[in-house]
């Protein structure tokens, strides 16, 4: 019975460990708050922890998720489709496609990219060296309105708040 129970205290034990990132399949891995994906085919990160930092690089496609106040870099992909809840940070640098859904007072930045693709309820967004960018705010009736042009690559939410 006492091995049972110390058992049971390891397992609890090393799932505080872990933290609550779930467990990615490979190439990806989740160390705490800190999830990420290198190398292969496809990459999938499930984060939903506040403050969980999460990064996809050298893959094929990056599919990632996390919770409020978080960061998500993704760079050097095919694809990346990433969302995150409220107070987010999300990178974008040098794959083809990067589409974003995030929270309010979020902070969205697409550079290299050929497109990059925003919807946001609040926060900010730039483009740089990006062939197409559609930055559009989340209305609470379900529908979206192209974001306030802010001039030099830089976009906002709500419409107006430049």
């Amino acid at each position: 019975m006492r091995g049972a129970s110390l058992f049971g205290s390891f397992v609890f034990v090393s799932s505080l460990a872990l933290g609550s990132c779930g467990p990615p399949p490979p190439p990806g891995y989740c160390a705490g708050p800190v999830c990420g994906c290198s190398g292969g085919d496809n990459c999938v990160l499930d984060c939903p922890a506040a403050g969980c930092d999460a990064e996809c690089h050298d893959v094929s496609n990056c599919d990632a998720g996390c919770g409020d106040m978080c960061n998500l870099s993704c760079h050097n992909n095919s694809n990346c489709d990433l969302e995150c809840g409220d107070a987010c940070s999300v990178d974008c640098e040098s794959v083809s496609n990067c589409e974003v859904a995030c929270g309010a007072d979020c902070a969205v930045d697409c550079r290299n990219l050929s497109n990059c693709d925003v919807v946001m309820i609040s926060g900010e967004a730039s483009c740089e060296g990006v062939g197409s960018c559609e930055i559009r705010c989340a209305l609470p009736d379900g529908s979206t309105e192209p974001a306030s042009d802010c001039g030099d690559g830089r976009f906002s939410c709500p419409v107006g708040s430049c």
